[in-house]
């Protein structure tokens, strides 16, 4: 049989772990397996412990957390993250939710907030394009702004247009990437530079 180790995190020094550390303690995990974190759940926020943990964990190991949030920054994460472990051979046990995906009924549950999860990543991307049509269609540019003014746009044209430079050296000069070279190209021959 192998380590059962407990994740606890809270995204800010002024939320407490109690809560969780109990529900950890209550579901079998040793104190000295309890691996404590104070450090956001948002996207590309470091979660060095957690990290190591995850590195840590092997075959016949336990991993109990208080709740789905804390195995992945969203839910695709998340299940991702329940997919990778349990094709390690690491238990993997949500103590508010009941479930243990190494039973028949966790498996389930977490099998549907799989569907929900994408389901919510459709409605999602759905509604970024409906977004993104209504304001093509309303004349408001979308995506990232131009990172060159307008005088330096008209050079980059110039420089490939007139002087045959390629993007990457006009990239380059400018120092910005060449998809921003090749919109500034196309705009002027459209006339909008």
């Amino acid at each position: 049989m192998g380590t059962t180790w407990g994740y606890a995190r809270v995204s800010t020094e002024d939320q407490e772990l109690g809560l969780q550390i109990t529900a950890l303690r209550d579901a079998g995990v040793p104190d000295a397996n309890i691996v404590q974190e104070k450090a956001s759940g948002k996207a590309g926020a470091d979660r060095p412990l957690y990290t190591a943990l995850l590195e840590r964990l092997v075959d016949g190991d336990r991993l109990v957390v208080w709740k789905v949030d804390r195995l992945g920054r969203s839910t695709l994460n998340a299940l991702q993250t329940a997919k990778d472990l349990d094709a390690r051979g690491v238990h993997i046990i949500i103590t508010t939710l009941g479930i243990d995906l190494k039973t028949a009924g966790g498996r389930l549950v977490f099998g549907m907030m799989a569907q929900i999860a994408e389901f919510e990543r459709e409605l999602i991307r759905d509604r970024v394009k409906a977004g993104m049509a209504d304001a093509k269609k309303r004349g408001v540019h979308t995506g990232r702004k131009n990172t060159l003014r307008p005088h330096q746009r008209a050079e980059a044209a110039r420089l490939h247009l007139q002087e045959g430079k390629s993007l990457g050296k006009i990239a380059a000069l400018f120092g910005c990437g060449r998809t921003v070279i090749h919109r500034a190209i196309q705009d002027a021959k459209q006339g909008s530079v």
